[in-house]
């Protein structure tokens, strides 16, 4: 269980700076729809059409990112727990 830990914890770490990237993505593109009015107003270069389309693409790696992360998380968070009462169960067949 302890190559599991460990194997967790290196996908949840690279998970938390996908997200982080994605997350900073995702944030731009909502706040550039949000006020689109005043971005293609202000900004004819940006094309709301394509920032459109890539919101909505990257929403759903972004989804599945944030799932598995939480599920590696999850791991980390009850598995040292478990590998507790496994050992004291061990223990207490033991004596």
């Amino acid at each position: 269980m302890g190559k599991l830990l460990y194997l967790s914890r290196k996908i949840h770490r690279l998970l938390v700076l996908i997200i982080s990237v994605l997350i900073l993505i995702m944030a731009g593109t909502g706040t550039l729809l949000k006020y689109q009015s005043f971005v293609s107003n202000n900004f004819p270069s940006i094309d709301l059409g394509a920032v459109r389309y890539l919101h909505g693409n990257l929403s759903l790696f972004f989804i599945i990112v944030l799932i598995l992360m939480a599920a590696s998380g999850l791991i980390l968070y009850f598995l040292p727990e478990i590998i507790k009462r496994r050992g004291k169960k061990d223990i207490d067949v033991k004596q």
